[in-house]
């Protein structure tokens, strides 16, 4: 007797999807919005920032199609647009890192420090490529965060510069969201760790362009 064939659903997750395009036309806003910044003023701060949220927006896209339509994927395709959003998060770090540091760190002085966040995104895609488990993003991007905290943290109290408050909480808010992506609480199935870790992204999202477009 033959097994009844599976139905496989359209979109096998579509709240995380959805969540996953709404990261992906905001990023795109912000990105744009910020570019019109950087082309009037032409600050570095306001460009690697642009960068920042291209490569989020990016990553929300793939991200939408591994959550919706990756499993009718083959799995070499459905591998390889995984393996592109870690790595759009990476430069996403990455590019967050060099705006931090354009912020605090003397123009002269990124001439040569620049090439230290460079050295860290190269070892990060070599383990990404050669495991591209979600806990080496973690790794990553947990103690850069971290940095751009501090690096904020003392623009606050030393310079009291417009616009860190901003992203200080946009960090914070940041940090929240991955502890209950990674802890695994759900509202519903329908409404999962993901899902409430997206709200919690776009809300991070909009503190931080809050923040940056006031930056000097």
């Amino acid at each position: 007797m033959c097994a009844a064939p599976v139905n496989k659903p359209l979109i096998y997750e579509p709240m995380t999807a959805f969540t996953d395009l709404l990261i992906f036309g905001l990023g795109l806003y912000f990105a744009r919005e910020l570019y019109g910044i950087y082309a009037t003023k032409l600050m570095s701060v306001h460009l690697h920032f642009m960068l920042v949220f291209f490569f989020m927006s990016l990553a929300g896209l793939l991200g939408a199609m591994t959550h919706g339509i990756g499993p009718h994927l083959p799995q070499s395709i459905h591998t390889f647009i995984w393996r592109i959003t870690l790595y759009c998060i990476g430069l996403t770090t990455f590019s967050m890192l060099l705006g931090g540091l354009y912020h605090v760190v003397p123009f002269n002085t990124m001439d040569w420090l620049k090439w230290l966040p460079l050295l860290g995104l190269i070892v990060y895609m070599i383990l990404i490529t050669r495991n591209d488990d979600f806990k080496t993003v973690i790794r990553f991007y947990t103690p850069a965060m971290m940095l751009l905290l501090l690096m904020m943290l003392y623009s606050l109290l030393r310079f009291q510069s417009d616009g860190t408050s901003w992203i200080i909480f946009s960090v914070l808010m940041a940090f929240a969201g991955t502890a209950v992506q990674q802890s695994g609480f759900s509202f519903h199935k329908h409404f999962n760790h993901n899902d409430i870790y997206h709200v919690f992204q776009m809300g991070s999202m909009f503190l931080l362009y809050k923040g940056v477009i006031l930056l000097k």
